[in-house]
């Protein structure tokens, strides 16, 4: 890990951060390693960022070293025992290991969050990367589907059983 990264503020998302995700979300990156990789307009992302972080089926974090934050995450709750992820780490700090530690800090709270005993990610497979962080953060390669034209890698990690809701 980078050395600058030691000491770690997990957060939830509020809607100053809004700005913020609208810019990550549309790095050509992101947008390349996504299903839908059209440009968003503010003001579908604003819509969008608003319904989310009032959604009770939904739970998004901001991790941030020196007041710095150099990644997101977002579980959506798609059922009673599952979550599904949506990642994406900053451009400066790509390449350093921090997908697989934002999944690893955050996947025990979404859990119990939720109530839920599984989290599924949903990777392209050329997404070599986000690949790798699901399977360095102890997911399982479950599946591989074609979603919309995009072959994807289906990743799956999950608790024996249910932890209480919290």
């Amino acid at each position: 890990m980078h050395k600058d990264l030691e000491k770690i503020l997990i957060r939830r998302v509020s809607e100053k951060d809004m700005p913020l995700l609208w810019n990550w979300v549309n790095d050509p990156d992101v947008r390349a390693n996504s299903l839908n990789s059209d440009f968003i307009a503010k003001i579908n992302h604003q819509e969008w960022f608003n319904n989310k972080i009032q959604s009770k089926d939904t739970l998004m974090y901001i991790l941030e070293s020196d007041g710095v934050p150099f990644s997101q995450i977002r579980f959506d709750r798609v059922n009673q025992d599952d979550a599904e992820i949506d990642i994406s780490v900053a451009k400066e700090f790509r390449s350093l290991g921090l997908g697989t530690l934002t999944l690893i800090k955050t996947k025990l709270r979404a859990i119990k969050y939720f109530g839920i005993i599984r989290l599924i990610g949903i990777v392209l497979e050329s997404n070599e990367g986000s690949c790798k962080a699901f399977v360095n953060a102890g997911f399982r390669e479950n599946d591989k589907k074609n979603i919309d034209g995009n072959m994807c890698r289906i990743f799956h990690w999950e608790l024996d059983q249910k932890l209480p809701l919290g």
